[in-house]
């Protein structure tokens, strides 16, 4: 019985071990060496599917930093509610681009700053240019649930109304001329064109800027192909290397 036992142990090891791999799923998903980037669609160069692949600004910069750390990458696009929700309770998954507030602050990993952005009142009236501009509105629009919205709260706004989508921004400023929408100041550009919207609306001078983020959930595995990527994407960032693919898919 021993010398059975004796031969019989290798294969009970090995057994056991795969049984751990198989049903742990943090070892199976840690096991790939890729990023996994999850955003919803941005249309307007900055992140869309054509063709089966993903392309625009935000793309060709994290696959710079790609071919610069020797990390694989790949995306999943879906509605922007799912993939924060998903970031939130994943352990793989790396969202994009992503802003900080209190609700926010303790719910995710800041994994690094991906680049500074500005924030500005655009209307269809005469620029906004201050927050004192925007306090004699009757309307501000603003992302719901976003950093921008809790910015506004904290500086005492009480005109604000939430919108989810851009057809409820557009809506609302071409029936009222006395609003305006506070949003980072080149998403007038890239969310949609006016001139088929029938609108013309006017951006102010930027009232503040905020980080924009690359963020896990707080069950993130750690990898060492990680720490290569983020290492890459500050390098890029230091080079304001997405400011300028962003400034050429505005032009």
């Amino acid at each position: 019985m021993t010398m059975r036992w004796k031969l019989f142990k290798p294969f009970v090891s090995l057994f056991l071990l795969a049984l751990a791999v198989v049903g742990n799923p943090l070892v199976a998903l840690s096991a790939d060496g890729k990023i996994h980037l999850i955003s919803a669609e941005n249309p307007g160069g900055l992140l869309e599917i054509k063709n089966d692949d993903v392309v625009g600004a935000y793309p060709t910069f994290f696959g710079e930093a790609s071919n610069r750390s020797g990390v694989s990458i790949d995306y999943r696009i879906v509605p922007w509610m799912r993939a924060v929700k998903e970031t939130e309770h994943s352990d793989n998954l790396l969202l994009f681009p992503f802003t900080r507030n209190e609700e926010r602050e303790n719910r995710f990993n800041w994994i690094t700053p991906l680049k500074d952005e500005p924030i500005c009142f655009s209307s269809v009236n005469a620029g906004v240019d201050t927050l004192e501009d925007a306090r004699k509105l009757k309307r501000v629009l603003v992302w719901r649930g976003s950093s921008h919205e809790s910015f506004l709260e904290k500086n005492g706004f009480g005109n604000l109304i939430t919108v989810a989508n851009v057809d409820k921004v557009i809506q609302i400023l071409k029936a009222s001329p006395d609003a305006a929408w506070f949003s980072a100041c080149d998403q007038l550009h890239f969310l949609f064109d006016q001139e088929s919207y029938g609108i013309s609306a006017k951006v102010g001078t930027p009232v503040t800027n905020e980080a924009i983020w690359l963020v896990s959930g707080k069950s993130l595995v750690p990898k060492p192909e990680l720490n290569k990527f983020v290492q890459a994407i500050d390098t890029l960032r230091k080079k304001k290397f997405l400011e300028k693919l962003l400034n050429e898919v505005a032009k």
